[in-house]
């Protein structure tokens, strides 16, 4: 009996986790129309969504951030609810730098059905998706392994 509430527990949880969001690996993703910044797209995207108040959110920034700037190809743009009175001071100091940083972004929240932060997507210039997920498991590699396999395909 309590290997099959085990399991059913498990499964509800998996369930709902995989709702997370209305994105798919090579799939298009919503238009990001809302936020107002132009910005130059290079042959990727790195979309952020974060939450200030969470200091997982600020590690995985951080680190996102990071990697972004070690790659050539890729931009990046961070959404978050907060107002911008509101967000900690982390994020609004990586707003006035040359970053983007898009605050009472709901809009685009719904759009790619996002419920946790942190949570990032990685398009390319037709907006598809080529990687999707928590931040923190991506690393230098593994984006030129993104940035490689998307290169074989086209």
């Amino acid at each position: 009996m309590r290997t099959k509430t085990a399991i059913l527990i498990l499964f509800l949880l998996c369930s709902h986790t995989l709702l997370a969001q209305n994105t798919a690996i090579g799939e298009r993703a919503p238009r990001l129309r809302s936020f107002r910044p132009k910005i130059e797209m290079g042959k990727f995207l790195y979309v952020g969504f974060v939450y200030s108040q969470s200091h997982p959110c600020e590690t995985s920034v951080q680190r996102a951030l990071n990697l972004v700037e070690q790659t050539e190809e890729l931009t990046a743009v961070l959404f978050t609810r907060e107002q911008k009175g509101k967000c900690k001071p982390w994020l609004a100091n990586i707003a006035q730098s040359h970053n983007i940083v898009e605050m009472e972004a709901n809009e685009i929240f719904k759009k790619y059905g996002v419920e946790y932060a942190p949570f990032g997507v990685i398009l390319d210039h037709k907006r598809r998706v080529l990687w999707q997920g928590n931040p923190n498991m991506l690393d230098k590699k593994k984006i030129e392994n993104i940035i490689q396999q998307w290169t074989l395909q086209r």
